[in-house]
């Protein structure tokens, strides 16, 4: 199960990143249509949503007293239902601004690569270490590395969405 949820959560990772390759720097900038992100700035969501991850997975917790994945259907019922709109938080909201490919590319790469070292090297069965108040508060930290992957899953789709309408 960790294995699949770990090379789940790489290849949709891998993914932004490849489609982020495959825009010029004015098409990712672009506005496909109004009251749309570009997918530049989607890309950015993600790197603000998915950066510290590791350190939440890698920080010491408690174990949970239940299915360390019970909430994984939760979370897919959420990010996965494409018929759903929902505002950005602001801490995870992206500049409105113009984005070069190198300012995107690395950091969301190196987020990546911190994600899928941290989610191989810590305990997921353990709670995940989420401030009081926070809209997870109670998940495992399995249950984080689902959230990242459908959350991920999700804006590819919508950057796939905004490619296909410039």
């Amino acid at each position: 199960m960790k294995a699949e949820v770990i090379n789940n959560l790489e290849a949709a990772l891998e993914e932004t990143l490849q489609l982020l390759a495959s825009f010029t720097e004015e098409e990712m900038n672009k506005v496909p249509f109004e009251g749309s992100w570009t997918a530049a700035q989607v890309c950015q969501h993600l790197h603000l949503a998915e950066t510290d991850m590791d350190k939440l997975l890698l920080a010491p917790s408690q174990p949970v007293d239940r299915q360390p994945d019970e909430r994984k259907e939760y979370f897919a019922g959420i990010f996965l239902n494409f018929e759903a709109k929902f505002e950005s938080p602001d801490f995870i909201l992206p500049e409105d601004r113009n984005y070069t490919k190198q300012e995107l590319e690395g950091p969301m790469r190196e987020v990546k690569d911190k994600m899928v070292a941290a989610a191989t090297a810590a305990n997921l069965d353990e709670l995940a270490p989420l401030p009081p108040g926070h809209p997870f508060e109670g998940a495992t930290k399995l249950e984080m590395v689902y959230f990242t992957t459908y959350h991920a899953m999700r804006h590819n789709r919508q950057i796939r969405n905004i490619k296909a309408k410039l």
